[in-house]
């Protein structure tokens, strides 16, 4: 049978303390022997005696671990409330097994998982490191309080900045990767998603090195593995949060904003959607301008909602900031405090219009999928109601300069050919033109096609999309495994 981690390990929940250790890691071999039964439909009897070794191994274990604190913090606040955290561990998960009763088992064993993950990460990212590293520092001949304050030093400038973005999401990347599991014996597509899905979650646990020296690189790929999980929501378009830090930071330098500018442009561009995690599949997926105004006010609050969630992360507090206040207008007619004009941080102000645009384009915002003069029209059209016109001006400068024009006389040499291709003659009109790259499923007859791309290798260029090519780039897709990428022209003009 196949396996999945829910909990992925990785060295940087070792304590120290190898005993203890070796125990954690049986523990999560476990949970995820459970995850990957339940995720495969074994039956109910098989999943109760995997459930019950969870559960004898989780007391035997905690006995373990107590003998060993209270060697150390013999009748301390420390020692009692830890095995406090013990004890309500073991009836939590009673109660959520005893609900087999009045819930389907997949519920059941989907809230026992969840609760799992999440308190497992929880207790031996904080409570299991701190208590071994006073141990080890005790050990060393330091004090007991020496030996807290060196551990309390120790996790303060490392776990502290990451460890509650991860613990936020944590049980739901559980629940996701065996939803996919299951969807794998019927389709073949997820397994590649949840690959996907576990590298993220692998990483996010890598980002937790509280002893590298590159903690900034660290801390840059974890918020970028945040950006990856937002994109995996409905109407959450995969490489939107690249696309805007790439323009915005574009604008920002066009706008001479200073270098702590730019990070918080960088940040918030990557995260300015984690609000939406608490959203609903259903009001994700409808465009913005066909949704009630009450669900226009629920869906515009996650800006404030994102902001929360990052509160506490020192490195974070200007990029929140920014996300705050993106759907603030020119005009002052935004939310969620109506700032007006310079009032408005610049960074908000920016991203406001680049994520606007890719929204036109996209159809994210009406509902239909725009050209690039047409999402054009609709910025400059909201000049000095919505958007700051200085920056529309330098937005749309940037966008001219990015336009590609490739010159052939001839196409490239092609394994297969597409023999009933309209050629587009590439002279000075493509200069009017923005290439712009789209999703696969994006491809309609009638696209401009700068260029469709297996591997990096071209299979057609300058061409007109029919339904045939459509049809001949879906077939190549399923028998190649790989994914296309589909380069189109948008008139400027």
């Amino acid at each position: 049978m196949k396996s999945i981690n829910v909990f992925p390990w990785n060295e940087h929940f070792n304590t120290g303390i190898a005993t203890i250790d070796e125990q954690h890691q049986k523990l999560v071999q476990l949970l995820n022997r459970l995850a990957s039964h339940m995720a495969f439909h074994a039956d109910i009897q098989t999943l109760d005696t995997i459930f019950q070794e969870l559960a004898d191994y989780a007391v035997y274990h905690f006995q373990t671990e107590e003998a060993i604190w209270h060697e150390y913090f013999q009748e301390s606040p420390l020692e009692t409330k830890h095995k406090e955290e013990h004890d309500n561990f073991i009836s939590t998960v009673l109660i959520l097994k005893a609900g087999e009763d009045i819930h389907s088992v997949d519920s059941m064993v989907s809230e026992v998982l969840a609760f799992l993950v999440h308190w497992l990460a929880a207790h031996m990212l904080e409570n299991d490191k701190y208590l071994a590293l006073v141990v080890l520092a005790m050990q060393s001949g330091l004090s007991q309080e020496q030996a807290k304050k060196q551990a309390n030093d120790q996790l303060r400038d490392g776990i502290g900045l990451l460890i509650n973005m991860v613990l936020s999401t944590y049980s739901s990347l559980a629940v996701n990767s065996i939803q996919l599991m299951k969807e794998a014996e019927k389709r073949k597509q997820t397994e590649q998603q949840l690959r996907i899905s576990a590298e993220q979650l692998k990483r996010t646990v890598r980002s937790l090195d509280m002893a590298n020296k590159d903690l900034k690189k660290q801390y840059i790929d974890s918020i970028k593995t945040f950006a990856h999980i937002i994109e995996m929501r409905p109407g959450v378009k995969s490489g939107q949060s690249k696309y805007i830090i790439e323009k915005a930071t574009l604008v920002a330098r066009e706008m001479n904003l200073n270098a702590e500018e730019k990070k918080n442009i960088l940040y918030a561009g990557l995260l300015m959607q984690i609000g939406k995690m608490s959203l609903p599949d259903t009001l994700l997926a409808e465009s913005f301008y066909s949704i009630s105004l009450a669900d226009k006010q629920r869906y515009l609050n996650h800006a404030v909602e994102g902001e929360a969630l990052l509160n506490g992360l020192i490195q974070l507090k200007g990029a929140s900031i920014l996300i705050r206040h993106q759907y603030e207008r020119y005009d002052g007619s935004g939310l969620p405090d109506g700032l007006t004009k310079k009032s408005i941080p610049m960074g908000s102000r920016i991203l406001s219009v680049v994520a606007d645009y890719i929204g036109y384009l996209e159809g994210s915002m009406t509902g239909e999928v725009m050209s690039g003069s047409a999402a054009i029209s609709q910025l400059m059209n909201r000049k000095e109601s919505y958007y700051d016109p200085a920056i529309v001006d330098a937005f749309i400068k940037i966008l001219k300069e990015d336009i590609t024009v490739e010159i052939k006389e001839e196409l490239p040499a092609i394994k297969k050919s597409w023999k009933n291709s309209r050629l587009l003659s590439t002279s000075q009109n493509t200069l009017d033109c923005l290439v712009f790259e789209i999703s696969w499923t994006q491809l309609k007859p009638g696209m401009e096609i700068e260029g469709i791309y297996f591997d990096n290798t071209p299979y057609v260029k300058n061409c007109i999309a029919d339904q045939k090519l459509i049809d001949i780039i879906v077939a190549l897709r399923e028998n190649t495994g790989n994914n296309p990428v589909v380069k189109i022209r948008m008139s400027t003009k």
